[in-house]
C-alpha cells in the first residue's frame, strides 16, 4: 500500500509478506518508519486516519530532544522509549560536529555500523525483552516503531519479529534492504551535509556505510544468533528472556486466520 506522507520517509507495514507455512502476516498491525519531527499538517492527518494507538520510540534522548516528535502521545496514543542504541556512542548534535572535524579522515564508519549491529543483538536483551512485549499487547495495535532514519534500528526489530513469525530469510532480507530505496533521496543531502561540515574530508565512500542498510550488517549477528540459539524463538524467549505469552500473542495478532484480515 502506498502511504501518502510528504514529510515521512520509509514508513510501510511490517505486516503483508508470506510465512514459510504459506500465512501471510495480518496487515494494519505494525507499522516502521523514521521519526515523526518533519510532519506536515496534512502528514498528521494521514497518520491519525491508521488509528495508530502505540508508538514504539528507539531513539536515544539527544536524539528526541534535537528532533521532536510531531506526535505527542495522549488518551489515544501511548508512547514507549527505548533506545537499543550503545549509550557510549551517543553524541549530541555539537559533539558529533566536532567528532567530524577531528577524526574524520581516521574513523572506520563500517566498524561503527557492525558494532552497532552487535550491540543491538547481544547488548540489548532487557530493551528487545521491553520492545516485544510491548508491541504483542493487542490493546496496543495498530502500533508504530520508529528510531531516527527508520533503516538500522526499526529494521533490526522488525526483522527479528518477521523471522519469529516464520517468515523466510531472504523475504525478509528484500524488505530490510528496501529501506535503501525509500531514503535514497536523504540520504543523499545527509552525505553532502556531512561532507560539508567535515571540510570535505571524509569522502562519499567513506561515510556511505552509515547511510545505507547492508546485507552483511544483519547477516552477520544472524549468524551468531544462530549458532548461540539455534532458531530466532529461542533467541527471543531465553535470550531476551521474554514470557512465552507474550510471543504467543504476538503470533496471534499476526497469523490468526480470521476470515477477511
Amino acid at each position: 500500500m502506498n502511504y501518502n506522507f510528504k514529510k515521512l520517509f520509509n514508513f510501510r507495514d511490517v505486516g503483508g509478506v508470506v510465512t514459510e507455512n504459506g500465512e501471510k502476516l495480518k496487515e494494519g498491525v505494525l507499522f516502521r518508519s523514521e521519526d515523526l519531527s518533519k510532519l506536515t499538517k496534512q502528514d498528521i492527518e494521514t497518520f491519525r486516519q491508521l488509528n495508530i494507538k502505540a508508538i514504539c520510540d528507539l531513539r536515544m534522548p539527544s536524539e528526541q530532544k534535537s528532533r521532536v516528535s510531531r506526535v505527542q502521545p495522549g488518551p489515544d496514543i501511548e508512547l514507549l522509549s527505548v533506545s537499543i542504541h550503545d549509550k557510549n556512542q551517543e553524541f549530541t548534535h555539537f559533539e558529533f560536529l566536532k567528532f567530524l572535524v577531528s577524526k574524520s579522515t581516521t574513523v572506520d564508519f563500517e566498524k561503527i555500523m557492525r558494532d552497532m549491529y552487535e550491540h543491538m543483538a547481544f547488548g540489548c536483551h532487557d530493551e528487545m525483552k521491553e520492545i516485544i512485549c510491548f508491541l504483542s499487547d493487542a490493546n496496543r495495535v495498530p502500533a508504530l516503531i520508529h528510531c531516527t532514519g527508520g533503516k538500522d534500528r526499526t529494521g533490526f526489530v522488525a526483522a527479528i519479529i518477521q523471522l519469529y513469525l516464520g517468515v523466510p530469510y531472504e523475504t525478509v532480507i528484500d524488505e530490510y534492504l528496501k529501506s535503501n530505496d525509500l531514503i535514497a533521496v536523504k540520504m543523499k543531502r545527509t552525505e553532502s551535509f556531512i561532507r560539508w561540515m567535515s571540510l570535505f574530508r571524509i569522502s562519499p565512500e567513506q561515510i556511505r556505510p552509515v547511510l545505507e542498510v547492508r546485507r552483511e550488517y544483519f547477516e552477520d549477528v544472524y549468524q551468531k544468533i544462530m549458532k548461540q540459539y539455534g532458531d530466532i524463538g529461542t533467541y527471543l524467549e531465553k535470550g531476551c528472556n521474554i514470557p512465552r505469552g507474550c510471543l504467543e500473542q504476538l503470533n496471534e495478532m499476526f497469523l490468526s486466520s480470521n476470515e477477511g484480515q
